[in-house]
């Protein structure tokens, strides 16, 4: 009889026993690895009187996508392309507003301002990376990431492979619905958002005053 106390306490002395049936934490995500490079910030139109308020008018211009006002920044013998095409005003609003671009000019204008500036002989050119590039690198092979902590993906949308930060990667071809494909610094193929990349033969533009004020001189991509 004195057993039946015993057997009476089995039952709650097993169920003490059994682990948590409670969900357990789900594992933290491992960190991309982040890799910078040694791009320098250079912005020499900020020093160079005149620039600085013209690229603030032009930024205020294209944040209201004002076409007229953008038009009138461009000077009558504007430099368009390496070829025979029309410039000035009219040749600027042929291409941009009434041509078939790869992107708006009001997309493609703020990475330019965006990206630094350089002086030459009282010319400004933007972005700095078009006259920068170092010369050991393809620049037709080869883009730059000027900014921080941009993500690195395996397809568009996809999962995170890395952070770049001011540096050059390889480029397998041009960009393909806003994505731009790069090696990483570790071999592997990744894409980026093609606003976060600049490349040396990409759009870039002059401004100088040639005593009629400051205006945009030329707009030419290529080499």
């Amino acid at each position: 009889m004195r057993l039946f106390p015993l057997l009476l306490a089995l039952p709650v002395l097993l169920l003490a026993c059994e682990p948590d049936a409670s969900p357990s934490e789900a594992p933290a995500e491992a960190e991309v690895p982040a890799f910078r490079g040694d791009l320098t910030s250079v912005d020499d139109g900020a020093e160079t009187e005149g620039f600085a308020s013209l690229r603030d008018s032009l930024r205020a211009v294209v944040a209201r996508r004002d076409t007229a006002a953008l038009l009138a920044l461009v000077a009558p013998d504007a430099r368009l392309s390496f070829g025979d095409t029309p410039g000035g005003p009219d040749g600027f609003r042929a291409l941009w507003f009434e041509g078939a671009p790869d992107e708006p000019i009001w997309d493609l204008l703020p990475r330019l301002l965006d990206g630094g500036s350089v002086e030459e002989d009282g010319a400004v050119i933007v972005p700095a990376i078009a006259t920068l590039w170092p010369e050991s690198l393809d620049p037709f092979a080869n883009v730059a990431i000027p900014g921080d902590d941009v993500t690195a993906f395996d397809a568009p949308d996809g999962t995170p492979l890395a952070t770049l930060s001011r540096t050059t990667l390889p480029t397998s071809g041009p960009a393909t619905d806003g994505w731009r494909p790069v090696t990483l610094p570790d071999g592997r193929a990744a894409v980026v958002p093609e606003p976060a990349v600049l490349s040396p033969v990409g759009y870039r533009a002059t401004f100088w005053d040639d005593g009629d004020g400051w205006h945009l001189r030329s707009f030419l991509t290529g080499d």
